[in-house]
């Protein structure tokens, strides 16, 4: 009788416990469910509210994400032992950029797969040249963090910005940057044409100063974005002149060697030690004054001095606020400029950019599109939109005048001008003023012996965006030349008068008394 009452009591308890207890389990789990969508919003997740490509299963989407999160995980560790010193230790390294221009910082702090959620509390700091501790970088619509890979943008820059920068995530940090930021005089640097170009000025190649066992050699930069789309435009890259060791430094040469004419099979001669001997034993017949020169300045650089350049294995720009004066005062150093190159392009416009937001399930739930300006609550906030920059400048009658960009959209593409509605093209203009007003290869506009008739608004633009105003106002100046000899007799004459009313000033007085 005991047996068959608790055998009723066992098989209906279960139902009994569902009836009472299934509607608040339900609401628990659509709870958690929730609580997990709220804290990782825009991310699949499965039936145990984890993220479903960090526990994919059985299935083929999930995994092959799963496999390429950590596949890039790992090519960030290989990157980071490739880029170890001679002391097994993260190099630094010294950069330079131009104002007005942009530069790229990486972050190189790998993140695994499963510690993704740190990647949000990474954060660069930095501090002035003159600076002696560390800051946070102060974010602003010119200087933006990547959020998907944590770099640092610096756009529009200003000398300013030189300093120290690091990326860091709690104790640990990346190797750090020193980076200058310097004037873009066209007189300090040369236009230069591809090597496949008919025609030169071509790119210098590298320079060994035996003296010192140090390469000289130019550091080119990425091209720049194309100034427009759908059509011809033009796209340009830097090359910054940069200083090396020769023991960290180890280059294919396949064309001419330093400033000789001899063409070098890049089969048979592929290390610039290698190069370096051949054109030693070619320029050992003569010496020139220049080399003796730097054979003078010797005695004053010290071991010290050029021991920087094997702790900067990657090379110190010959413009760097690190590198010593001495070294800089280096003949070939102070001869070598810094280059440019221009080149054409033609790319397809982008098309509109839709940011789709899924269910659990898959089902498309919204629909934003970004190009127009849209955005979702579901993903991260964009970027602020730089203000258009505009400034006022003065200009003196018959004097000459360099206006440049004052503003930047966040991009690296080239300037393009305008005069009021009227696109100002370089070869044009130049043309028609008779190269009294010429846009430079750096696209800054020069005007020479200015007019009255100059005074406007000029507006610089990039990919179609305007980037800043710039009201010109050209004026007469009143100039007063005095001839010196006249102006020395006018003061003597003055000089005497005071000195004849100062004597019979103190004779009346005196007589006054008497």
């Amino acid at each position: 009788m005991h047996l068959l009452l608790y055998l009723t009591c066992f098989l209906l308890f279960p139902q009994q416990y569902f009836a009472l207890f299934g509607n608040s389990l339900k609401k628990l789990r659509e709870k958690a469910s929730s609580m997990y969508k709220t804290q990782k919003k825009g991310v699949h997740l499965n039936f145990m509210g984890n993220v479903a490509s960090d526990y994919p299963g059985t299935n083929p989407k999930y995994i092959k994400i799963n496999e390429d999160n950590w596949e890039e995980y790992y090519s960030c560790l290989k990157k980071q032992e490739e880029n170890l010193g001679r002391q097994l230790s993260m190099t630094p390294q010294a950069i330079v950029g131009f104002e007005g221009a942009s530069v790229k910082l990486e972050c190189r702090i790998c993140i695994s797969p499963l510690e993704k959620e740190s990647k949000e509390l990474i954060k660069w700091e930095w501090a002035p040249i003159e600076g002696k501790h560390l800051e946070p970088v102060d974010y602003n619509e010119n200087i933006i963090i990547s959020p998907e890979d944590k770099t640092l943008h610096l756009y529009n820059l200003e000398t300013s910005h030189s300093g120290q920068y690091m990326c860091v995530l709690a104790d640990a940090s990346t190797t750090p940057y020193f980076l200058t930021i310097i004037g873009l005089n066209e007189s300090e640097i040369l236009e230069v044409h591809s090597p496949e170009a008919p025609v030169g000025p071509y790119p210098k190649d590298f320079e060994y100063i035996q003296q010192y066992d140090l390469i000289l050699d130019t550091e080119w930069s990425d091209w720049s974005t194309c100034s427009t789309c759908d059509k011809i435009g033009k796209r340009h890259k830097l090359g910054y002149c940069t200083i090396y060791s020769k023991q960290n430094r180890d280059l294919t040469v396949s064309s001419k060697i330093l400033n000789n004419s001899l063409i070098v099979d890049e089969d048979n001669y592929s290390t610039i030690d290698e190069l370096i001997e051949i054109d030693f034993n070619i320029s050992t017949v003569s010496t020139t004054e220049e080399q003796i020169t730097g054979q003078t300045e010797a005695e004053s650089i010290s071991s010290t001095d050029l021991e920087l350049f094997t702790v900067f294995e990657f090379g110190i720009p010959c413009d760097s606020h690190i590198l010593p004066s001495v070294v800089r005062k280096i003949p070939q150093i102070k001869a070598r400029k810094n280059e440019i190159m221009m080149g054409f392009c033609r790319v397809k416009c982008e098309k509109n950019t839709v940011f789709v937001v899924k269910d659990r399930h898959g089902n498309v739930i919204e629909k934003v599109n970004n190009s127009a300006g849209l955005y979702s609550l579901k993903q991260p906030m964009p970027p602020l939109e730089p203000a258009v920059a505009r400034t006022l400048v003065y200009g003196i009658k018959g004097k000459s005048i360099v206006l440049s960009c004052p503003g930047s959209m966040n991009t690296d593409a080239p300037i393009q001008w305008q005069l009021g509605d009227k696109n100002l093209i370089p070869e044009v203009i130049a043309q028609e003023s008779n190269r009294r007003i010429f846009i430079s290869i750096t696209d800054k506009i020069h005007i020479k012996d200015a007019k009255i008739a100059d005074s406007n608004i000029y507006s610089c633009w990039q990919r179609e965006e305007l980037a800043g105003t710039i009201r010109l106002v050209v004026e007469k100046k009143l100039e007063f030349n005095f001839n010196h000899t006249v102006m020395l007799i006018g003061i003597v004459i003055i000089m005497c008068v005071f000195l004849q009313v100062f004597v019979k000033a103190i004779v009346g007085r005196k007589y006054a008394k008497v």
